[in-house]
């Protein structure tokens, strides 16, 4: 079981995204592929915002995302988690986010991430292989 960061979410939606083909090309090859509902939230703000993509679009494309992944949603054993865990490997900041998904991932079995920010995840989830797209 493999887990997708939004980083790989939003470049596997969005063809003008300059890792595009890598990005789909490692959501294809995943055979059960899972994310959080928080990613889907993160993909729309980054195409949003970001990207600048209009919401009816990003929200077709996000949405969309759910035909390809098993998305569900954080429980607030998985904040306490992800709450619990940053304060002791001195996470602070926006890096709480990648603890939840990180957390989220190990609590469904998951033994990879897939991201275009490896680094992000170094002390979120030191036991998880991390990916690149390439």
């Amino acid at each position: 079981m493999t887990f997708l960061d939004t980083s790989e979410l939003v470049g596997a939606v969005l063809e003008k995204h300059p890792q595009h083909a890598a990005c789909l090309r490692a959501l294809e090859a995943c055979a059960n592929p899972i994310s959080d509902a928080h990613a889907l939230a993160e993909t729309f703000a980054t195409l949003t915002g970001f990207y600048r993509v209009p919401a009816e679009a990003a929200a077709e494309l996000t949405l969309g995302l759910r035909a390809v992944v098993r998305v569900q949603a954080l429980s607030l054993a998985n904040y306490a988690t992800a709450i619990s865990e940053a304060r002791q490997r001195g996470i602070m900041g926006g890096g709480i986010y990648d603890s939840l998904h990180a957390t989220f991932a190990r609590r469904q079995g998951a033994r990879r991430v897939i991201t275009r920010n490896p680094g992000h995840f170094a002390h979120a989830a030191p036991e998880l292989e991390v990916i690149a797209p390439c």
